[in-house]
């Protein structure tokens, strides 16, 4: 223990460390690899941004296209809905019925007109 307590209040001469200096030529290198590896982050960062950018801007027109879409979808089938409603009135057997009659000139046929036919259940 007294041999311990003896070399730590042994004085020696502490010499300073000397610091590691670099030449210009490698400070000026260091600095460019610096500002190229800056550079380097901030293009990638503006290029990255320009790609989000463009996302959002192709949604935006997705969305636009959509909505144009799903108004001429409901206007076709408004229109649907009235030619179906017109198809119905105009199909009416009464409708065609008083055409005939009145603008074709028909009328009905009389008894002798009419011929009845039985058809069997082996003709079908």
């Amino acid at each position: 223990m007294q041999q311990a307590k003896q070399l730590s209040t042994v004085k020696r001469p502490v010499q300073p460390a000397q610091p590691v200096r670099e030449t210009r030529p490698e400070i000026q290198k260091a600095r460019r690899l610096k500002k190229l590896k800056l550079i380097t982050i901030a293009m990638t960062c503006f290029a990255l941004s320009l790609v989000v950018v463009a996302q959002y801007s192709a949604l935006v027109v997705m969305n636009y296209n959509l909505s144009e879409a799903r108004a001429e979808l409901s206007s076709i089938r408004a229109s649907t809905r009235e030619y179906e409603v017109k198809a119905a009135q105009l199909g009416a057997v009464n409708r065609i019925d008083q055409i005939a009659r009145e603008e074709l000139g028909m009328v009905e046929p009389e008894m002798g007109q009419l011929i009845f036919i039985n058809a069997s259940q082996g003709d079908r």
